[in-house]
């Protein structure tokens, strides 16, 4: 069967919402159509059917990440997914190119030149219990984001992960809190938004562990029975997750094609990410 490579429009959500359904995966379609906008994939496809994809994100002149790369179960074994991020890693030369990976899925990427660089744990419950008071460090006032907190947001969120993701913090401000000081300089910051099932909280970026407990408590406080996820690469944040009730489900490898950026160890961190695919 022939089969061709062409780029991904937003007329491909609805096809790539019915095949992630089909794997069991959590997206809706207004999820596929929100990372199709923000992004550029692939798609490979044959008589009109969508056999695969994949998105990508440039986040700055050299950074970039990779996601919802998917096969059909009746395409698996040819090749697809080698074909989908082979071009993708064309259309993102000259960047250093994030994605996470199953087990299954880190051995391609390895014969692609990925290396892993950490794992990260995903955390979620389908019913958040009633959440305990917000404790705000010492010297620091948590408070809602607004529109004039967007370049500090993208200049911590940098910091933490050499990326210029405006457009998108832009697109979560209104469901974002930040913390500041008593100079009224901004020390963290943290996102939630709708996804799959439920909610997504992520980008927390804070410059230690007590910090972004106190931000993600402030967003789930008005989540009681609902479901909430975060994907943390830090092992303190998904201990006091767990004494929340949120199970830990998956720990996909961080993977990057190129240069890991390294925050510095007295800068801000990141304790939770967007998405696996958002980086």
């Amino acid at each position: 069967m022939n089969t061709i490579l062409r780029a991904m429009t937003l007329a491909d959500a609805e096809a790539g919402y019915r095949l992630t359904q089909q794997l069991g995966w959590a997206h809706r379609r207004e999820d596929w159509q929100q990372l199709i906008a923000l992004g550029e994939g692939v798609v490979v496809e044959a008589q009109g059917d969508y056999l695969g994809g994949a998105i990508g994100w440039r986040w700055g002149p050299d950074a970039a990440t990779i996601g919802l790369v998917i096969v059909s179960k009746q395409a698996r074994g040819r090749g697809i997914g080698r074909q989908v991020m082979q071009a993708m890693l064309e259309k993102f030369s000259g960047c250093n190119v994030r994605l996470h990976a199953t087990d299954m899925g880190q051995v391609l990427y390895e014969k692609l030149g990925f290396q892993a660089c950490d794992r990260v744990a995903q955390h979620q419950t389908r019913a958040l219990a009633q959440q305990p008071a917000v404790i705000v460090p010492d010297g620091l006032t948590l408070r809602p984001a607004v529109e004039a907190d967007a370049a500090a947001i993208d200049a911590l969120d940098y910091q933490a992960n050499g990326l210029r993701r405006m457009r998108l913090h832009q697109q979560l401000l209104a469901q974002s809190v930040v913390l500041q000081d008593a100079q009224g300089r901004l020390q963290g910051f943290a996102s939630r938004r709708r996804f799959g099932h439920g909610w997504t909280i992520g980008p927390v970026i804070a410059a230690d562990v007590a910090a972004a407990q106190a931000l993600v408590s402030q967003l789930m406080q008005d989540l009681t029975q609902q479901f909430v996820r975060l994907d943390t690469p830090d092992a303190r944040l998904g201990a006091w997750l767990l004494n929340l009730g949120l199970a830990q489900v998956d720990a996909p490898f961080a993977m990057v094609h190129g240069t890991a950026w390294r925050a510095a160890p007295n800068g801000p961190q990141t304790f939770a990410l967007v998405s696996p695919a958002l980086g």
